[in-house]
């Protein structure tokens, strides 16, 4: 008798889940219910069209939520600036073909920066006024956008819905998530302990990523191994870990 889609899906989801715990060096405890969530963060590569203090109009081929709050990273000369902004207004421009031929959309965004009275605001003016494109500009860049040089590279970090994280160990975790992602892939992710408002801040790459079966709409087992992780947050979750060992 043949097996049916769910059932191939679910003896790979068990062959894979068998395969890692095989491989795995640190014990894993099953923690549903227990309130332990994570967010992971996606980047996406923009150009800047145009930059003042108060704000920046940029091109990219996502298109953002009006009135959501996002960060934008610049990485200049060896330094990176992190502004935190809302997008205050957004369009699409034109359509551009994929390798595989597909047509993607492109949109131009405006986003409102938050931090411009602090730290940032220094950081950003310094950068503005050393990379102004039209060198010929005397007035001050305070209230003026203007165009400039690209930096090396700039994103958008934009965290996707939380997630509920199933299993837990020193070396990485199981979560459950709504979409499928890229084996290798590797993602900003923060957690948060229920009784800890504090997250746990580091780089996790996928391990494997399964789609449970009978689930509508679709759900996916995602393995997550810990990559990078701070001395200080690391104690942190030895310290969750080794509170689950005496339960």
């Amino acid at each position: 008798m043949p097996f049916s889609q769910d059932w191939k899906l679910f003896l790979l989801s068990v062959i894979v889940l068998v395969c890692m715990k095989e491989r795995r060096k640190h014990t894993r405890f099953l923690i549903e219910g227990m309130e332990v969530q994570c967010r992971m963060f996606f980047t996406t590569e923009v150009n800047i069209l145009n930059m003042s203090l108060g704000g920046v109009a940029l091109s990219l081929n996502k298109r953002l939520n009006m009135g959501e709050k996002y960060t934008l990273n610049i990485e200049s000369e060896s330094k990176t600036i992190s502004l935190e902004g809302v997008v205050v207004w957004e369009k699409m421009t034109s359509l551009t073909t994929e390798v595989k031929g597909k047509k993607l959309p492109i949109y131009e965004v405006g986003i409102r920066f938050n931090e411009v009275l602090t730290g940032k605001g220094a950081d950003l003016l310094n950068f503005i006024s050393g990379n102004i494109l039209d060198k010929a500009i005397k007035t001050r860049v305070q209230g003026v956008r203007v165009k400039i040089i690209q930096p090396e590279k700039t994103v958008i970090l934009d965290d996707r819905d939380i997630y509920s994280v199933k299993m837990i160990g020193l070396g990485g975790m199981l979560i459950e998530s709504k979409e499928e992602l890229l084996i290798e892939d590797r993602f900003q992710m923060e957690m948060i302990f229920s009784e800890d408002i504090r997250p746990i801040r580091f780089l996790g790459r996928t391990a494997y990523c399964v789609e449970i079966p009978g689930k509508t709409p679709h759900r996916y087992d995602t393995g997550i191994e810990f990559i990078e992780m701070n001395e200080a947050d690391r104690a942190r979750l030895k310290e969750f870990i080794d509170f689950l060992k005496t339960i």
